[in-house]
C-alpha cells in the first residue's frame, strides 16, 4: 500500500475513534451505559487496527505522526460533536437582585419550567431563578436571561439525573 494512502487511512482511524471515545466518555458520565459500551467497543476495534498498522512498522514515521494527528484531530470533532448533540440535561441558574420576577416570567412564556428562590446578597436581597432543561436548550434559556436582564449572575451546570418536573411539550419552540 502507498505509504500516504496507509497515513490517510491511520489518520481517519484515529480521528474516528477518537471521537466515538470522546462520545462514549460523556454518554458513561451521564449514566448511557448502552451506548456507551456499544461506542467503546467500536472506539477499541478501531484502535486495534489502526495501532496495528502503526507498530508492524515502528520506522514509518509518516504512520506515526499520522497517529498522532489522529488522535488531536479525533478529539477536536468528538468534542464537536458533544456539542452539537447536547446530550443530558442542564441546570441553569439566574441570581438577579433587580429583575428575577421579570427573568422568571420571560422563561415561563417561553414555556420553561422555573423555580423562584430568594436570597440575601452582599448588598440586597437577590431572587434566584432556576430551571432544568435539555442541554440542547441552554442556548435558547441565556439569549431570554440576557434579553431580560444582562448584568444578571448565570451559572450553567450539567446535571445527571432528573426526574419529575416540567417540561416543556414538543409543538411548543
Amino acid at each position: 500500500m502507498n505509504i500516504f494512502l496507509e497515513a490517510l487511512l491511520v489518520f481517519t482511524l484515529r480521528v474516528v475513534g477518537i471521537s466515538i471515545g470522546t462520545l462514549s466518555t460523556l454518554m458513561t458520565v451521564q449514566g448511557h451505559k448502552l451506548y456507551a459500551a456499544a461506542a467503546n467497543f467500536i472506539s477499541a476495534l478501531v484502535y486495534i487496527i489502526a495501532i496495528g498498522k502503526v507498530v508492524t512498522n515502528l520506522d514509518n514515521v509518516v504512520n506515526i505522526v499520522a497517529y498522532c494527528c489522529g488522535v488531536a484531530a479525533g478529539t477536536w470533532i468528538g468534542m464537536l460533536l458533544e456539542q452539537r448533540l447536547a446530550l443530558g440535561f442542564a441546570e441553569v441558574r439566574l441570581i438577579s437582585p433587580e429583575r428575577s420576577d421579570a427573568l422568571a416570567e420571560a422563561l415561563r412564556l417561553s414555556g420553561f419550567g422555573v423555580t423562584e428562590l430568594y436570597g440575601h446578597g452582599r448588598e440586597s436581597v437577590v431572587g434566584i431563578v432556576e430551571t432544568i432543561v435539555p442541554r440542547k436548550n441552554v442556548g435558547r434559556v441565556l439569549d431570554i436571561a440576557k434579553g431580560v436582564d444582562e448584568k444578571a449572575i448565570v451559572t450553567v451546570r450539567e446535571t445527571r439525573t432528573v426526574q419529575h418536573g416540567y417540561w416543556r411539550t414538543r409543538g411548543r419552540r
